[in-house]
């Protein structure tokens, strides 16, 4: 008897491995209990809150679209953006690429005037139509010209309204002592308005179309100093000046108004307000005569017009 147990004790404590064809596998532990802190019932409910209700994931997918459609939007209103370096091996050409090129510091100053610009010239997109401008080219001018800055359009076999420009800087304005300073950014500023302004087509009086930009500088705060040897200039610019203080959005409503051609009664036309017109009737007048024949009397006529 004694030899029967001690041959079946080896037996009961010979527990078998499970191997991987072993139905001991198919037993699962069983589920913790919510007395484990580190587990819960709630493991399997958080399962099933992963993804949003229906309503709030449309509501994502919907703000995603619009805000696609309005990023889309704004990069149409966008234009590109070219800054040459100079091909030449001058003094002015060098520092043109070192302080302005290579650090990206015209393009930032470039884009930041136009983002000006185009907030006073076109307030409301469907009042005030944009013009188009898809293209813009600033370099260093081969030679010395007569402005600090020089604006052309880059049609050439394209339609006239292909909105490619070309802005050339003289290279005076590099090798002046503020070139890093106001010097450049005044040069860019003005290319910029010329590019932006509408001419109705090259029938505006260029007297105006300076003075409009002028008047973009000083708004810039920007110092005038181009204009000061420039008389008619000077003139128009303060009238277009106390214009848009009387009346504000004068300016871009006075652009809007030559974006077809220049015709003197159909730009008054556009206006209504009396003020606006007495404005306007001076700028035209001191345009052709070149001067202003009474000021004083001028600031008369606008406190009664209001």
């Amino acid at each position: 008897m004694d030899q029967l147990q001690t041959d079946l004790l080896p037996l009961s404590s010979q527990t078998p491995t499970p191997t991987n064809h072993s139905p001991l596998n198919s037993i699962k532990p069983p589920p913790p209990t919510s007395s484990n802190p580190k587990f819960g019932t709630t493991a399997c409910t958080n399962s099933h809150h992963t993804y949003p209700p229906t309503h709030l994931r449309f509501a994502t997918i919907l703000t995603l679209f619009f805000l696609s459609v309005w990023a889309n939007y704004e990069a149409s209103k966008g234009f590109d953006l070219t800054i040459l370096n100079s091909t030449a091996h001058t003094l002015a050409a060098r520092r043109f690429d070192l302080l302005l090129v290579s650090n990206g510091r015209a393009a930032d100053m470039a884009l930041k005037s136009s983002r000006f610009i185009e907030n006073i010239l076109y307030p409301h997109e469907e009042s005030f139509p944009r013009k188009p401008v898809s293209h813009v080219t600033i370099r260093l001018a081969d030679h010395n010209i007569t402005d600090d800055v020089l604006v052309s359009r880059c049609d050439g076999r394209e339609p006239v309204l292909s909105g490619k420009y070309l802005i050339e800087i003289s290279p005076s304005v590099i090798l002046g002592k503020d070139a890093k300073t106001t010097a450049v950014a005044s040069a860019l500023h003005r290319g910029m308005a010329y590019v932006w302004l509408w001419d109705g087509h090259g029938s505006v009086p260029q007297p105006i179309i300076d003075a409009m930009v002028e008047f973009l500088l000083v708004q810039y705060k920007l110092p005038s100093k181009h204009y000061e040897s420039t008389h008619l200039t000077s003139i128009l610019t303060g009238l277009i000046k106390r214009c848009e203080e009387r009346s504000n959005g004068f300016v871009a409503r006075l652009n809007n108004a030559v974006r077809e051609k220049w015709d003197e009664h159909a730009v008054i036309d556009a206006f209504r307000s009396p003020t606006e017109i007495m404005c306007l009737s001076h700028i035209i007048s001191a345009s052709e005569d070149g001067s202003l024949a009474d000021d004083s009397g001028l600031n008369l006529e606008l406190n009664q017009a209001m």
